[in-house]
């Protein structure tokens, strides 16, 4: 990932912030920790080596890594107001959470400033996510769902296992490296969204939702016009690249009216059809930026339209357009004689 992403006029709202600490000593771990108070004690013998990597992804928005090299257990409790839900890394790492057994494929649920402990044998390896419940609530509320408020969500428990946690697990680890690789995407506002708003989907997913309203059947005619003017409103907003909910709020429609409309008439899901309008955005950016000689990087065009996750670009990139990036700059290089 280029380290010398450029930014003209793209940061919005909270820029977002990444701390990084690294220690040797079971004590200092997770000190500097923002949305938890936590203890950690050092269960098995030998040196320690361990490490928290907290981002925070606009306001609201907390993802968080935790390492240890030995077995560890971890008491304290989250802010209030919030919602945590979170995943052992190594499918094999076994332990404990507030008396439940804790495998690689189980997702564990922490409501606000409820008090937890976690004993991770052999080494200690947690990915989480922390929202703030009322952000979710209005995001639900804006993709027309709310969030369920039964029993199960007033306490720590496990939500899920084997697929969940492993959709949660590679979502949260793909934003932490790339933003651990490269700080500078944090500069983007396009970016900031869809890693915000990945979070809180998956949040949503796992926590249960019901429609609030059920809008999907809609006569044809508004189905065609809802997708043309869904493309319109993404091109035209280019620097902040609209999450699914500001879609659904702009058109007050809810989320599987967007989708039964999408894969009616473009025969692909909303997602599949805008990442394809936001391809091409950046394609035509590639092959300008190609014209114009200026040498803006390849990652710094993809921030723009929120493709954070450089590899996984490269791969929808290739896929359409049947060349990388790289590809398609140093065709136009040639063509226009840079």
């Amino acid at each position: 990932m280029d380290s010398n992403l450029q930014s003209s006029g793209d940061t919005i709202g909270f820029p977002g912030e990444l701390r990084q600490q690294y220690v040797s000593d079971v004590a200092e771990l997770g000190n500097a920790l923002d949305a938890w108070f936590a203890v950690y004690e050092q269960l098995t013998p030998g040196p320690f080596q361990g490490s928290t990597h907290e981002l925070w992804i606009g306001d609201g928005v907390e993802v968080l890594r935790e390492t240890g090299s030995q077995t560890i257990f971890t008491t304290g409790r989250n802010k209030p107001g919030t919602s945590t839900i979170g995943v052992p890394v190594p499918f094999e790492q076994t332990g404990i959470y507030c008396g439940t057994s804790l495998k690689g494929i189980a997702v564990a649920y922490l409501p606000g400033g409820t008090e937890f402990e976690i004993l991770a044998r052999e080494k200690f390896d947690i990915v989480s996510a922390t929202v703030d419940t009322a952000l979710l609530a209005s995001f639900a509320t804006e993709l027309g769902e709310t969030l369920h408020t039964d029993d199960r969500h007033e306490r720590p428990s496990v939500l899920a296992r084997t697929d969940e946690a492993g959709v949660l697990r590679q979502a949260l680890l793909e934003i932490i490296c790339a933003v651990d690789a490269n700080p500078g995407l944090l500069r983007f506002a396009a970016t900031r969204i869809a890693m915000r708003d990945c979070v809180l989907t998956i949040a949503l997913d796992l926590l249960g939702r019901k429609t609030r309203r059920d809008k999907w059947h809609l006569p044809r005619s508004h189905k065609c016009w809802l997708v043309r003017s869904v493309r319109d409103y993404v091109l035209s907003h280019a620097d902040e690249t609209p999450s699914l909910a500001a879609l659904c709020a702009h058109f007050g429609v809810s989320r599987r009216s967007i989708q039964y409309a999408f894969v009616e008439h473009t025969g692909m899901n909303v997602a599949r059809f805008l990442r394809h309008t936001r391809l091409n955005a950046v394609h035509r950016a590639i092959v300008r930026s190609a014209t114009l000689g200026d040498g803006e990087s390849i990652a710094s065009l993809a921030a723009r339209w929120g493709f954070w996750h450089l590899p996984r670009f490269a791969i929808y990139y290739r896929e359409l357009f049947g060349e990388l990036p790289s590809e398609s700059r140093r065709r136009g290089s040639k063509t226009f004689g840079f």
